[in-house]
């Protein structure tokens, strides 16, 4: 039956007791919930710390089970059970409880108890109160205020008792913090002291994380709050505290350089010439925050986050150093940590080169199986650009010190850094850290956010993720949208309309996309194609749309909404958009430009309002809400040349002086052909067949003058299926000088495949005149591709998505399943569950494509696949494939000698563009085929398939063509 208790008694709100022999933690949470109720009914609530003080009939208890006498007491008494929380790791319940008390208290008549197994517990259980009182844990990094209510009520159905955590610790890392948020905290708070933390904290433990790494880049964390404040008030709130892969025993990494002539006169960070001052080093960090709630970091890795060692230095060198300096860090914590090594939980941080280390090679041991690591957390790590690298083999998911991962949604580093904003699609975490979960990684999930400002929606599912998996991870199918929707309807719910919450939706879906797709750094004018497959033309369809709904929805929304939605969506969504078009008006203003088009300069133009737009949304994000975000934005943020901002640049646009003549040019958009008009050296037909294709409906046609003489134009051509949007009109040289017609088609109208001629006569306004030809083929009505799932060749092609299968067929309780919004364009095609390694095609799911050529023999199939890395060693991700003509071939989507680091340009253009394409040469029919793609290894996923005629070649673009029938 569903209990209530009212917040609100006699115009006032009830009493909150909290003991005295509360933990600390528990208590400065209580100030914090109390401005939260403030903020739902504007009355400050009373905190007492017995029943003494109680005032009305009401009482809201918090309390921590073996540190309270009133949680004991009601226990014994009957009123309640803590047996399903008691010895549990970080769990609360809440439970309205009627006539809690006899004797003394009888006069109160309900307390809503709020009990933790332990203090994180307690202060989860506090904050899923607020909560429940519509207090987001966004109320101040996204400025989600919640809505006033004059009585608030909360409803229970019997006892609500929260989960264990799924992940054991779960945190983020603030790294990479100037020039934004390392200038931004100064600002706000005078520095990433302790005012600065106890906001970001509270952010933490609201998302119900426990493990934190401090920013690193100029700051000292135990030393900077000032002194150990920041140490001191992490460990009162429960927050357990670590440090980066390169900062070991507690020491910040600028330390070294600032402290090291209290231990000599040798600056060198070298554990072979300086042991004995960096030991010493050591102990004193470990000795000044001993008393605090942390998971040490150990192992040593170079000055600045580079190599330990020299490059010519060996494995076995590097491993032998490692192995010296873990020996004397544990000695250490033996020495001053009570319970030594055993009761100290420790990291070894499996990054970059020390990869290499923990594996070793023939010629010397790796780190993985040294016992003097056997209770230590390995934290594995992504390639810094959110693939995944190893993961634990079946036979290595019993160590039983556990597995972290180390996860990135900001990094700053080759192959080109990406700070400025969020470029992360919510399915490929989902997708790639339920990998690492159901791969054994369990102990450890922390995330680098950068400078978390703009963080807010991709942090909050992580969090989410890491607290209860089985919610929302492998267990269940991918409902990142359903994440995504709840938690607009949890920031905006009472201030938006269903409509507008949509909106918003697509907002953010769709500026993550393209983000994703190619994040603001790394564009420039040579990504996205300006004629080919109308590449640049899509993307700036698409872009353009989300622009609008992003402007829409900043007219619509008002006061709380607006600030919210201004606070975490739209400044970043339209400053990221309005880039994506600016580089692909870039793009096409070269091509135009070379071409001599006047209208290139209509696009210059355009492109400089963008490149001041860019400028007046980070102004005005830094200046609105009372500069309360000012600086978060002020990063570098486009057009990188090298891996960082040293030499980025706005887009440089082209200008054109018109020839002193009068001369147009004529062109089918997508096609580098442009015809001039009629002349002895050209007299040859424009010719365009995309209506050949079925999901083609419209093609366009650019009439441009290259000259300064204006002209108009007349496009006869009889036939009624084919459509002009304009037969004759006038381009202006003193305007665009362009005029673009749309043709489209009735295909009711046409049997088989016909082809069309028109003719463009051009008269000049000095008197000359000339004409093109124009040859368009066309096909009649069909059924659609993505109905029939066979798919004919079309203009030398076939393009598929490779959700268009015409069969899957389902093995050993794995199937290829379709993943909506993963990959570059909407879907992409995994085995689930996850994890699994198939050895043979005879025991593998497949997928079948049913395709039609036209010519008998070879042809290249190219397979577009997401960009992952093999997560076992020398792993090169390899599926089967066959045909009617063949037996099942074993594929290798990398080579052999594929490495995770910059200098393989296999894996730089991978983290890049999001994608990699892999090229086969397969035998076929005239006509009918199928194709049959089966799977190997588990980081194989397909996101479509291209098929042309051996010796032929694809136009070049960044996406390939578009799939038919997309």
């Amino acid at each position: 039956m569903m209990n209530e208790f009212s917040l609100i008694a006699d115009n006032s709100n009830v009493n909150i007791l909290i003991e005295d022999s509360s933990f600390e933690g528990v208590k400065l949470i209580g100030d914090t919930i109390s401005k939260d109720i403030v903020e739902v009914t504007d009355i400050m609530p009373a905190i007492i710390s017995d029943l003494e003080n109680c005032e009305g009939k009401s009482v809201v208890i918090i309390a921590t089970i073996g540190r309270s006498r009133i949680l004991s007491d009601l226990e014994q008494s009957g009123k309640l059970s803590l047996k399903d929380i008691e010895k549990k790791r970080e769990v609360f319940m809440l439970q309205i409880v009627d006539k809690p008390f006899d004797g003394k208290y009888a006069a109160i008549e309900k307390a809503l108890v709020i009990a933790g197994s332990d203090k994180r517990g307690t202060i989860y259980g506090m904050f899923h109160f607020t909560e429940l009182l519509g207090v987001s844990p966004l109320i101040y990094f996204g400025d989600v205020k919640p809505k006033k209510d004059t009585n608030p009520v909360i409803k229970l159905d019997g006892v609500y008792i929260s989960k264990e955590p799924s992940v054991e610790y779960r945190g983020f890392f603030i790294n990479d913090e100037w020039p934004a948020f390392g200038n931004w905290a100064t600002e706000q708070f005078g520095g990433i002291n302790s005012q600065a933390y106890r906001k970001i904290f509270e952010l933490l433990l609201r998302l119900k994380g426990n493990y934190m790494w401090p920013a690193m880049w100029n700051s000292s964390f135990s030393e900077d709050g000032p002194d150990l404040s920041n140490a001191v008030l992490a460990d009162k709130l429960g927050v357990i505290m670590g440090t980066s892969h390169h900062e070991p025993l507690c020491r910040a990494g600028i330390e070294w350089q600032n402290k090291y002539r209290e231990y000599g006169n040798d600056s060198t960070w070298s554990f072979i010439s300086n042991e004995k001052a960096i030991t010493k080093f050591w102990e004193d960090g470990l000795n000044r925050n001993k008393d605090f709630e942390n998971i040490i970091t150990i192992g040593m890795r170079g000055e600045a986050d580079s190599k330990l060692l020299p490059e010519d230095s060996t494995l076995k060198d590097n491993i032998d150093v490692l192995k010296r300096v873990i020996k004397v860090q544990n000695q250490i914590i033996d020495k001053y940590m009570e319970g030594g090594t055993d009761n100290s939980p420790r990291m070894l941080a499996i990054y970059k080169e020390v990869e290499d280390y923990y594996y070793g090679d023939s010629t010397c041991e790796g780190l993985k199986d040294w016992d003097e690591l056997s209770d230590v957390i390995f934290l594995l790590s992504d390639d810094n650009h959110g693939n995944l690298r190893n993961l634990p083999t079946d036979e290595e998911r019993d160590h039983p010190g556990g597995y972290g991962m180390y996860y990135h949604f900001d990094y700053h580093g080759a192959p080109i850094s990406y700070e400025w904003t969020n470029c992360n699609r919510l399915t490929k975490t989902w997708e790639q850290m339920s990998f690492a979960y159901e791969s054994g990684v369990r102990k450890m999930w922390i995330v680098n956010v950068g400078d978390l400002k703009e963080m807010e929606y991709p942090l909050s599912y992580f969090m989410e993720l890491a607290y209860d998996y089985e919610k929302w991870g492998a267990k269940a199918p991918n409902k990142t949208d359903l994440f995504l929707k709840l938690w607009i309807e949890k920031q905006f719910g009472n201030y938006t309309t269903d409509e507008q919450r949509e909106k918003i939706f697509k907002v953010i879906e769709g500026y993550t996309k393209w983000n994703a797709a190619r994040t603001p750094e790394t564009m420039n004018e040579n990504i996205y194609h300006p004629i080919n497959y109308r590449e640049c033309d899509r993307v700036m369809e698409s872009a353009a749309k989300i622009l609008q709904l992003a402007d829409e929805l900043k007219d619509e929304l008002r006061d709380e909404a607006l600030l919210a939605y201004k606070s975490m969506i739209y400044y970043p969504a339209a400053a990221s958009l309005n880039l994506v078009i600016a580089w692909c008006e870039t793009a096409i203003n070269h091509e135009y430009a070379k071409r001599g088009y006047i209208y290139a300069n209509t696009l210059a133009e355009d492109i400089k309002r963008r490149i001041e737009a860019d400028k007046i949304y980070v102004k005005e994000f830094h200046n609105f809400n009372n500069k309360k975000w000012n600086h978060c934005l002020s990063s570098a943020h486009t057009g990188f040349k090298t891996w960082d901002d040293r030499d980025w640049s706005y887009p440089v646009v082209y200008t054109v002086s018109p020839i002193s003549a009068a001369k147009a040019a004529v062109s089918f958009r997508g096609s580098k052909r442009v015809h001039l008009g009629a002349y002895w050296q050209d007299m040859a037909a424009l010719v365009n067949d995309e209506l050949l294709n079925s999901d083609c409906s419209e093609i366009l046609l650019d009439i441009d003058s290259k000259g300064d003489t204006s002209f108009n134009y007349k496009i006869t051509c009889d036939l009624k299926w084919l459509i002009f949007s304009s037969k004759e009109g006038r381009v202006d040289v003193t305007d665009t000088g362009r005029k673009t017609i749309k043709i489209s088609i009735d295909r009711n109208l046409i049997e088989g495949i016909e082809k069309a001629n028109a003719r463009v006569d051009i008269s000049f306004e000095n008197g000359q005149t000339t004409y093109v030809d124009l040859e368009i083929s066309a096909t009649g009505k069909f059924a659609k591709a993505t109905d029939s799932k066979e798919f004919s060749e079309r203009n030398g092609f076939i393009c598929i998505s490779a959700k268009d299968f015409a069969e899957k067929n389902e093995m050993e309780d794995s199937s290829f399943e379709v993943i909506n919004y993963l990959g570059r364009e909407n879907s992409a095609l995994r085995v689930l569950p996850f994890g699994k390694r198939f050895t043979s095609p005879d025991r593998a799911p497949y997928l079948k494509y049913n395709v039609s050529v036209m010519e008998e023999g070879q042809h290249t199939l190219i397979l577009y696949l997401l960009t992952r890395n093999p997560c076992n060693r020398g792993g090169q991700i390899k599926f089967f494939i066959r045909t009617d003509k063949s037996e099942p071939v074993e594929v290798s989507s990398v080579s052999d000698k594929y490495y995770t680091e910059w200098q393989d340009e296999d894996w730089a253009q991978g983290v890049l563009t999001g994608g990699r394409t892999v090229n086969l040469d397969i035998n076929l029919n005239k006509g009918d085929n199928c194709i049959y793609i089966y799977a190997s290894d588990p980081e194989f996923i397909l996101e479509k398939l291209v098929l042309i005629k051996k010796g032929t070649e694809l136009k070049k673009s960044y996406f390939g063509p578009a799939p038919f029938g997309i």
